[in-house]
């Protein structure tokens, strides 16, 4: 009887935990993205895809419009807000969410938001020095 009960037990709790989110509770999360400047960062991202892939043929310089519209639909905010909504509200809470989203709202948050922007070009310059580093030491 006992494994009976334990047995009930874990099925409730995994039902509890793999429960959808709330709809405030995905609100939290989409409302944490934008304060967090999510779309900014991705843009920011997108923007540097393009021209990376400019500076490497720069003869695409002339569609780069044509390639920011298909960098933004495939990895702006619009196309991954819900992907990124669905991992936000199943790793934090709700509370957790808005505990973040007034963080945001705070003068050290906004300086990490601005921060976090500038961090996309500054990592992808650091990765391509060091990958070329690698390369002339003889991939050691």
């Amino acid at each position: 009887m006992r494994k009976f009960f334990l047995m009930a037990a874990l099925f409730a709790a995994s039902a509890v935990f793999s429960a959808e989110p709330t709809a405030s509770h995905r609100a939290a999360a989409r409302e944490f993205l934008i304060a967090k400047g999510m779309p900014e960062l991705l843009e920011s991202q997108c923007r540097l895809m393009v021209d990376k892939q400019i500076a490497m043929q720069p003869k695409l310089a002339e569609h780069r419009e044509k390639l920011l519209d298909f960098y933004r639909g495939a990895f702006g905010f619009e196309a991954l807000k819900d992907d990124l909504v669905d991992i936000y509200a199943a790793e934090l809470s709700e509370a957790e969410l808005r505990e973040l989203i007034d963080f945001c709202k705070t003068p050290v948050g906004k300086k990490l938001a601005v921060l976090n922007a500038k961090l996309v070009p500054a990592l992808a310059e650091l990765f391509e020095r060091k990958v070329k580093e690698k390369a002339a030491a003889g991939g050691e």
